[in-house]
């Protein structure tokens, strides 16, 4: 886990540039047309890999912390309806 000291606003695009290809824990969460779903900004909290997510979110669950979780890169692809 790579922990985040600044708790500095980002944007969802400053975001991805910092932690490619992780979990971010997310707070103070703004979405995009407040459909809450879209990330416009936010403060991250802490970025994890693939294979310390579980642990991770165990942990802030344990110590009652409730954070947004994103990852910053879409591993699953595209899956949608085409007419």
């Amino acid at each position: 886990m790579e922990m985040v000291l600044a708790e500095q606003k980002l944007t969802w695009e400053q975001i991805r540039a910092l932690y490619p290809d992780r979990w971010v824990a997310l707070t103070d969460v703004e979405y995009m047309d407040d459909d809450g779903i879209n990330v416009k900004s936010a403060v991250v909290v802490c970025s994890v890999s693939d294979d310390d997510y579980i642990a991770q979110r165990l942990k802030f669950m344990e110590e009652g912390a409730e954070y947004e979780y994103e990852r910053t890169a879409d591993i699953r692809g595209f899956v949608g309806v085409t007419i």
